[in-house]
């Protein structure tokens, strides 16, 4: 309880604070599980209405915590301790500050695009992606190496494809994986399915010892 009142606590106060910062801006909140951290990003808009930080954009991602510089599992698992840390991406540096209790923690972030990024995806015929899509980029390790390999393999994604391609992490590892367990040749939405479905090679393996040793890549995915 005395967590997850320090957690609304945190965020209350977050959003009060920065209220009024400019759009790469927002506000985190995290648990560690084990020796990895649970990450949420709370970004709002203003309206015309009623200037203030809304609820509106939230996006939560997994990650190892010694992908965090700066953030240790004894700062979290501290009973009080504030922290600053960063996620260094190829997409570009999230840097947090705030305050951790517990095994839990928020604050504020801020949101520094990379150039080389932008310029690396204009090359391959990618342009004008938000700040909003850069964050997504940036929080799910997105590189534009991913493109270049999907293509060696025969993939042609469209500007929509490629952010469903980093949210879902459809890498070519992935896919090598699901041609060894049968599934050769998805298509990219076919992938993102298994991705949300939560199909992988030990998952396929389980069907085919229950008898379901047919099933299409559709079926596989429901």
């Amino acid at each position: 309880m005395k967590t997850l009142l320090f957690i609304i606590l945190a965020i209350a106060v977050c959003f009060s604070a920065y209220a009024n910062t400019e759009p790469r801006s927002g506000v985190w909140t995290a648990e560690l599980q084990d020796d990895r951290v649970q990450m949420t990003l709370f970004r709002g808009s203003q309206t015309s209405e009623r200037r203030g930080m809304g609820w509106n954009n939230i996006m939560g991602f997994d990650e190892p915590l010694a992908h965090f510089a700066g953030l240790s599992k004894n700062d979290l698992q501290s009973s009080a301790a504030n922290v600053q840390f960063e996620l260094r991406r190829p997409a570009g540096v999230i840097a947090f500050e705030g305050r951790v209790a517990n095994g839990t923690g928020a604050g504020h972030f801020h949101f520094t695009p990379s150039e080389s990024f932008v310029h690396d995806m204009d090359a391959l015929g990618y342009t004008g992606f938000s700040d909003d899509q850069l964050l997504v980029f940036a929080a799910h390790d997105f590189s534009p190496q991913t493109i270049r390999d999907l293509r060696d393999m025969g993939y042609q994604p469209n500007q929509r494809e490629v952010e469903e391609i980093a949210i879902f992490r459809i890498t070519p590892d992935f896919l090598r994986e699901m041609a060894k367990a049968g599934y050769a040749n998805l298509t990219l939405r076919e992938a993102v399915n298994f991705r949300v479905g939560r199909v992988d090679a030990a998952y396929i393996a389980q069907m085919r010892q229950l008898g379901y040793s047919d099933l299409s890549a559709r079926k596989l995915a429901d």
